[in-house]
C-alpha cells in the first residue's frame, strides 16, 4: 500500500498499525472504505432532508419568528436538551 499513499497517509497507516488499532493494512483499508460508505450515506440522507425542507418552504409550510419569539424558541429547545441530558444521567 505504501506506493499508493502520500508519505503523510503512509505515516498514519503505520501509526494505526503500531498502536494496535488495526491488525493489518487490509483491516484498516476495510474500515476506511466502510467509513467512506457511511459518510456517503449520511450525505445522501442530508440531501434528502434538505430537499424536503426546500419543498416545505416552496409550499409555504414554515413559521416566521421575530427576534423575541426566536429567542424564546431557542430557550425552549435548550431547556428540552438539558432535560434529556439530565434524564440520560439518571439512566446510568
Amino acid at each position: 500500500m505504501a506506493d499508493l499513499l502520500s508519505p503523510e497517509l503512509q505515516q498514519l497507516v503505520e501509526h494505526e498499525l503500531a498502536t494496535g488499532n488495526y491488525g493489518s493494512e487490509n483491516e484498516l483499508l476495510l474500515e476506511a472504505v466502510r467509513l467512506l460508505a457511511d459518510r456517503d450515506h449520511r450525505r445522501e440522507q442530508l440531501r434528502c432532508e434538505l430537499q424536503i425542507g426546500r419543498d416545505q418552504l416552496d409550499r409555504g409550510e414554515y413559521t416566521e419568528y421575530d427576534e423575541r419569539a426566536l429567542r424564546e424558541r431557542f430557550d425552549q429547545l435548550k431547556q428540552r436538551v438539558q432535560q434529556r441530558i439530565e434524564g440520560n444521567r439518571n439512566i446510568k
